[in-house]
């Protein structure tokens, strides 16, 4: 899909987990019945290689035939949007030529990790990304994971520079810097996603396009009717159904990421498997825990139905 000024990704884009077998290889059938779900609960886009997809332990190959497997999977009934970003600006922009090729609706650009790069360095970095493609780009601020803050006044110049940068992933948690990340273009206003559970609601109240939080992965419906209920002006379901959210969000940072997400969807019968090692499942009491929330969602009605009944049947 060709960038089309005005067209842009909105609502509940949940972050895919990359399913792996238990030889740590891809597991394609799984991730065809992952998507499916998701968008037959109704989701607005999908995420690929992510933080959640654990990207950073994908080789390029792994990253480039997961973009294409997503992108076939989805079958044109979500768009896709695929993080290509690497350490390098050559090899980010080597992965968003492959994307653009592959058919990608969006590209995602995670900040270069591991260096201490200056802001200046973060402008030509995703300048020259940008000026690479013509599909739309946001940038995926993770300060938790990587080394960089891609800072707003930053993101407004990239934008002035570049008109596909339409606009950001952010999961650094700060609510008056979703809205700074908005208002950071004069005459123009970014798209931004909301990361943690948490914040949701809060940044769709001050103009956030969405979110993309990696508990959609484990109960879609829930962020859905979260969407759906603060579009239609619903406050009180909306508070609600963040507050399930919240609580979710919580138990998913009780062990190293995403070992948590992926320990859910075990729990509920979502063929996730495992991480990649070294990182392992989590603690019998963190697990307990999550379970314990994931009983009161399954009470809700906001664990997908076959997975309720096999969350049932372990119990």
């Amino acid at each position: 899909m060709v960038f089309v000024p005005g067209f842009a990704l909105h609502g509940i884009v949940p972050p895919l987990v990359t399913p792996f077998r238990d030889d740590e290889r891809i597991d394609y059938g799984a991730w065809q019945r992952i998507i499916d779900s998701l968008i037959a609960v109704g989701v607005d886009g999908l995420f690929v290689c992510g933080s959640a997809g654990e990207f950073h332990t994908l080789d390029a190959e792994e990253r480039t035939v997961a973009l294409r497997f997503c992108r076939q999977a989805a079958a044109s009934r979500v768009p896709v949007c695929g993080n290509v970003g690497c350490a390098t600006t050559r090899d980010t922009v080597s992965l968003a030529h492959r994307a653009q090729s592959l058919g990608i609706d969006f590209l995602a650009v995670v900040t270069p990790y591991y260096a201490l790069t200056s802001q200046q360095e973060l402008l030509n970095h995703y300048c020259e990304v940008c000026r690479s493609v013509r599909l739309p780009v946001l940038a995926y601020n993770y300060p938790q994971h990587g080394a960089s803050d891609l800072l707003p006044e930053t993101v407004g110049r990239i934008a002035a520079a570049c008109g596909n940068f339409v606009g950001i992933l952010d999961t650094g948690g700060d609510l008056k810097r979703l809205a700074a990340y908005r208002a950071c273009a004069p005459g123009r206003e970014m798209t931004v996603f909301v990361g943690p559970e948490s914040l949701l609601l809060p940044g769709l109240e001050c103009g956030c396009a969405g979110g993309s939080a990696t508990g959609i992965d484990i109960a879609p419906q829930l962020f859905v009717d979260l969407y759906r209920a603060f579009r239609q002006g619903q406050r009180e379901a909306a508070r609600r159904l963040q507050a399930l959210a919240t609580e979710l969000g919580r138990t998913l940072g009780l062990h190293t990421f995403p070992a948590a997400v992926k320990e859910a969807m075990q729990i509920i019968g979502l063929p996730a498997g495992w991480c990649r090692r070294p990182i392992g499942p989590m603690p019998p009491e963190a697990r307990a825990e999550l379970a314990r929330v994931l009983e009161v969602l399954r009470a809700q009605g906001y664990l997908p139905a076959a997975a309720q009944r096999s969350a049932a049947g372990r119990a």
